[in-house]
């Protein structure tokens, strides 16, 4: 029982580590569309950050139906009072 419980320790752990870095270049890569001077560059990067996005929210959902875990509550605007 503990191998199992350890096993399911690790692959939450791994699943979080995915999340963050993909959090971590999302925040990257908005920072560069405040440095973008042309138009064509803020398009580019603000559809990287779309996609960077919706990629984010799979992953959360996933990694909280899987392992029934919240990952931070308070920031999710998609639930009512916040």
């Amino acid at each position: 029982m503990a191998v199992s419980k350890r096993m399911e320790n690790v692959k939450i752990e791994m699943e979080l580590k995915k999340y963050n870095r993909i959090k971590s270049d999302l925040l990257k890569m908005a920072k560069c569309i405040d440095s973008c001077s042309e138009t064509s560059e803020k398009e580019f990067y603000q559809n990287v950050c779309l996609e960077y996005s919706k990629e984010l929210k799979q992953i959360k959902k996933f990694i909280e139906d899987s392992y029934d875990i919240e990952i931070c509550p308070c920031c999710d605007f998609n639930k009512e009072g916040v």
